[in-house]
């Protein structure tokens, strides 16, 4: 493996489980009811859903998605960010990953005010849009501007940690690239 392509130790990690967000919990729980309804009802009863006649086996599968694979989700799910000192990675659960790489930041910023006026706030993430926030359930974190003028805010419990994090290791990059002459003592 090549040096730089070897994982180093993170300097800050944070986990923000999707189980917090209190509309996740409510889906969850009806469609975990709604399954073991289906399992019950119509799997083991044989019964009618209303007029709708369904096979056994479907009522299962459908049954078994929503009672079963839904809570597993609901429990496993959750956004880590983490910072190691030549990149910042979001693993978002829902969308996947997405790494920042600190030669392509060009600001970082702490947001301790409402984002919800200047980003496109979802938990899923979209390459094309210019203002992305991930976030679980905090308005809070830190703004990152890329050289290419895209925004991304990353959602934090604690954003302060986050931003001073992120600043540590960014500050030494910029620092090194800078030409001598304008390098700071």
């Amino acid at each position: 493996m090549i040096p730089s392509m070897m994982p180093s130790d993170p300097i800050y990690t944070e986990v923000q489980p999707y189980r917090e967000l209190p509309p996740f919990t409510l889906l969850t729980v009806v469609g975990a009811l709604f399954g073991w309804f289906l399992i019950i009802w119509v799997g083991l009863m044989s019964r009618p859903l209303g007029a709708l006649q369904m096979p056994n086996w479907l009522a299962w599968v459908i049954g078994l998605c929503f009672g079963v694979i839904v809570p597993i989700a609901y429990t496993r799910m959750k956004m880590v960010t983490v910072v190691y000192p030549d990149r910042l990675l979001i693993n978002n659960g829902v969308s996947g990953r997405n790494v920042f790489l600190f030669d392509d930041i060009v600001e970082v910023e702490l947001r301790n005010d409402n984002i919800n006026e200047d980003y496109n706030v979802r938990n899923i993430g979209s390459v094309s849009a210019t203002h992305i926030a991930y976030t679980v359930l905090s308005t809070n974190g830190v703004q990152l501007v890329l050289v290419d003028g895209r925004h991304y805010l990353i959602g934090s419990k604690e954003p302060q940690a986050l931003a001073d994090a992120i600043r540590s290791v960014w500050r030494k990059g910029v620092q090194a690239r800078l030409p001598e002459e304008f390098e700071t003592s």
